[in-house]
């Protein structure tokens, strides 16, 4: 009787080690929970709130793909808040400088946001009604930063010399009026800014499913 309890315990304590010795069971090779994220759709669009009312842009990234990253970014840190379009004439408005804040109009057009953005240039893109580009100096191609401009007329002689990033969708005649805007006539170094503040209050940026037969509403005006 003894030797039949030891010869069970024998095997009682045998089959515990092989249990607790065999390694834990592993996944198939090749199976991983990844976790997805879901892509945004729609188009990129800006909307630039101005003391006049909106100015709805689509963002061109297939055509200035670090030109729309600089200008998303500095849209969504504020960046643009509070500047004004400085220049204002029958062909095009410029803005976003952030000397424009300040009361200082002499040094309006001077500043920038201390990041540059290389040239994309595209000569076969028209600088059109509607168009909107990265300002740079004349003899610097990679000097684009953080002003922009609005076009009101076609120009031919900017085509392949600035960084067009976007086009108008909505509120061109905000552009217009901007653009009408009275002008500083005491001092000519200012003659073409304006008398009154013309505000960018902030820009914002976000994604709109956009009809592809969407007619422009930017066509030329010689």
């Amino acid at each position: 009787m003894q030797n039949t309890r030891f010869i069970w315990l024998t095997l009682l304590v045998g089959c515990l080690g092989a249990a607790c010795s065999q390694a834990p069971e592993e996944p198939p090779v090749g199976i991983e929970e990844t976790a997805t994220v879901p892509e945004e759709e729609g188009d990129l669009v800006a909307v630039i709130s101005t003391n006049n009312g909106d100015i709805v842009v689509r963002l061109l990234p297939e055509l200035a793909p670090s030109t729309v990253a600089q200008f998303v970014e500095l849209a969504r840190s504020g960046f643009y808040m509070r500047t004004t379009f400085h220049y204002v004439s029958p062909g095009f408005i410029l803005g976003g400088d952030p000397f424009s804040k300040d009361n200082d109009p002499l040094n309006d057009g001077l500043g920038n946001s201390r990041e540059w953005i290389e040239a994309e240039f595209h000569e076969e893109y028209p600088v059109k009604r509607g168009s909107v580009g990265m300002m740079r100096k004349d003899a610097d191609p990679g000097s684009s930063s953080c002003q922009f401009f609005i076009v009101l007329k076609r120009k031919p002689e900017w085509d392949g010399k600035y960084n067009i990033f976007g086009e108008v969708l909505e509120g061109i005649e905000v552009v217009e009026t901007i653009s009408k805007a009275p002008r500083v006539r005491s001092n000519p170094k200012l003659a073409d800014h304006p008398a009154a503040k013309q505000i960018i209050r902030r820009i914002e940026i976000e994604r709109r499913k956009l009809d592809e037969n969407l007619e422009d509403s930017t066509e030329v005006v010689s």
